[in-house]
């Protein structure tokens, strides 16, 4: 598994592209985490770098539970009360 990974930076937009090559999703204020699962280890990575996987351990437990064994994703925990 690649060491090390960049998050996606979002960018506005006049119009959502269309097509089957794209990808969009709402942006909402969160926090942008990497969640990064090698085997029984999986990792939280802010922006910036920190490891934040104590502070959201409910995603952590739900990365385990995930048959992939290796994986990286990247997206948006949203702030309480913002969103959906």
């Amino acid at each position: 598994m690649r060491s090390t990974f960049e998050l996606c930076l979002p960018t506005v937009a006049k119009t959502v592209p269309t097509g089957p090559d794209y990808l969009h999703e709402v942006k909402y204020d969160g926090y942008r985490l990497l969640v990064i699962r090698d085997h029984d280890r999986v990792r939280l990575i802010t922006r910036g770098g920190n490891d934040w996987s104590k502070r959201f351990p409910w995603i952590v437990e739900a990365a385990l539970k995930n048959r992939t064994k290796q994986f990286a994703i990247d997206g948006e925990r949203s702030l309480p009360g913002v969103g959906c």
